[in-house]
């Protein structure tokens, strides 16, 4: 069976696969360890973000989030980092 994007983002969330670099009010940067890739994803304040994985590089101008960009959301909105860092 195949996760959804909010599935495999929770499982990389949950596993510690997303390490956060930096985080401001502009964006927030991470790596992301995703089966045998590492992924660079940025996701901006505006909703929008980059990731160089294969969604990301069709989808990045839109709001449509690939996993590792939601993952980079639900770890800084669930993590201390981003509450001591706002």
């Amino acid at each position: 069976m195949t996760q959804t994007r909010a599935e495999e983002a929770r499982r990389l969330v949950d596993e510690g696969r997303v390490v956060i670099t930096e985080h401001n009010s502009m964006h927030t940067i991470a790596n992301i360890a995703s089966g045998f890739h590492n992924y660079a994803t940025i996701l901006f304040r505006s909703g929008h973000f980059y990731c160089d994985c294969g969604w990301g590089l069709f989808h990045g101008y839109t709001d449509d989030l690939c996993a590792h960009a939601l993952a980079v959301k639900l770890a800084a909105e669930g993590s201390k980092y981003h509450e001591d860092h706002e």
